[in-house]
């Protein structure tokens, strides 16, 4: 059913006008074994528009473990919403699935249609968090999700800025120890406490103090777990280099101190680099030449290109890349700043001070070129194996989910001052591309340009 309530009207639900010039049968194809589908068995708008979006977004558990997943459990959690207190993660999804639907049709009524849902999801989210007789459930906590994935895709940074990394961390809180005895409920821990540890990096922001006993009380021999705790360990090395950019500027840490936390930090880094080294993140990196031996082709894609298992495996690769990428920018800053604060006497420290920098930058330099070379297979130009191919042929998680893990990465690299001209030059290239194929850029223009 289309409508949230029967015989009730839903102000999600798209009218005659805002879908003027669309065909159901232009849509989401849902029965592709069929070779017609009658009017009467054909979905609504709506519905379609919601098919379509999970199709690109929703990623299911792979058979042999490498993937956990991604928003696995939102079609099941979509389809039981059809009371009053959980619309506002209907609204949210449908915010999201018309912002999507937009980007293939151009049409501006779907794009004020998804914004309009947005803010009916913020209103009915806000209603549902007032009420403080239970505990935040699954409904509350995947829709606070979904809403960030939209502001991700869809508005800008000055609008949403990481708006919902603490009330995500809020909600875990007030859910508790239990919510994560049951797969739905460990599922959507793992899938918000990822995200708010990585809005934790983007805005400068330290680890929550609850991390560690959440952590603590689970079992890291599972990959999944293990993998929240590399990237908590990681955030808080990057807390204690803003900490000691900080008191660089406040205090009177003697420059040999301040060299010596920068050489210990180089050397946690180092030992992040370990972490992966195990079958389960093995990749295959090859010359574009193995690709296709057109020149024209070729000089679309970087001089070396990774293939991974899959999309989420090369998404959490380029996650710790670009968490060890804002480490050493803020290293950077630190050296920097010691170097303007010290008197032009302290030449003892200066062969440090130049090793530390040019260690940083091409340690950067290197994580950027690793992260621009998962784009091939990231945005679908070419398969697991290294096989080109063509537009047809690419699938719709490419040009949705695909593009989304690519998005902060991408971000970081085109920002990234000790990136060389030309790898913030290709990063920008491709962060344009990934506007164009997600939809970002035709569905909202340059709200999207970030």
């Amino acid at each position: 059913m289309s409508r949230a309530n029967k015989g009730r009207e839903d102000p999600s639900d798209l009218s005659a006008m805002e879908v003027a010039g669309l065909s159901l049968f232009d849509l989401y194809k849902p029965y592709p074994w069929a070779k017609a589908v009658p009017e009467a068995s054909a979905a609504s708008f709506e519905d379609q528009a919601v098919s379509q979006f999970f199709e690109r977004y929703v990623m299911y558990p792979s058979n042999d473990g490498s993937s956990p997943g991604f928003l696995e459990y939102l079609p099941v959690l979509f389809e039981e919403v059809n009371v009053e207190r959980r619309l506002a993660l209907r609204w949210a999804v449908r915010a999201a699935a018309y912002a999507n639907l937009s980007s293939d049709h151009s049409l501006g009524a779907l794009k004020s249609k998804a914004l309009h849902c947005y803010g009916l999801a913020l209103s009915a989210l806000a209603e549902s968090l007032a009420d403080t007789r239970t505990s935040p459930d699954d409904y509350i906590l995947m829709t606070v999700v979904v809403l960030d994935l939209f502001e991700a895709m869809y508005l800008h940074d000055s609008v949403s800025a990481g708006s919902h990394a603490q009330g995500m961390a809020q909600i875990l809180r007030l859910r508790g120890p239990n919510q994560i005895y049951g797969a739905r409920g460990w599922s959507l821990f793992r899938l918000s406490h990822h995200r708010l540890q990585k809005q934790q990096l983007a805005f400068k922001l330290g680890p929550l103090p609850e991390s560690e006993d959440w952590l603590d009380s689970l079992n890291e021999e599972l990959p999944d777990v293990r993998l929240e705790r590399d990237n908590f360990q990681i955030n808080e090395i990057c807390e204690r280099a803003r900490n000691l950019r900080k008191y660089i500027n406040q205090t009177d840490l003697p420059i040999e101190r301040t060299i010596e936390i920068v050489k210990e930090m180089h050397t946690l880094d180092r030992t992040t680099t370990t972490w992966r080294d195990n079958p389960k993140w093995a990749y295959k990196t090859i010359p574009r030449s193995d690709i296709t031996q057109d020149t024209q082709i070729a000089s679309r894609f970087p001089e070396y290109i990774q293939l991974h298992h899959d999309v989420w495996i090369a998404y959490e690769w380029n996650y710790h890349r670009t968490a060890r990428i804002i480490l050493h920018e803020h290293l950077l800053e630190c050296l920097d700043r010691l170097e303007n604060l010290s008197s032009v006497g302290q030449k003892t420290f200066q062969t440090d001070l130049d090793s530390l920098k040019q260690a940083s930058i091409a340690i950067v330099q290197g994580l950027v070129d690793d992260v621009l070379s998962t784009v091939p297979q990231s945005l679908g130009d070419v398969d697991h194996e290294g096989n080109l191919l063509e537009e047809a042929a690419r699938t719709q998680k490419c040009k949705g989910v695909g593009g989304y893990f690519l998005l902060w990465p991408i971000k970081i690299s085109k920002r990234t001052h000790s990136a060389t001209r030309q790898q913030r030059f290709a990063a920008q290239c491709i962060f344009e591309r990934i506007r164009e194929c997600t939809g970002m850029k035709s569905a909202f223009g340059d709200l999207s340009s970030i």
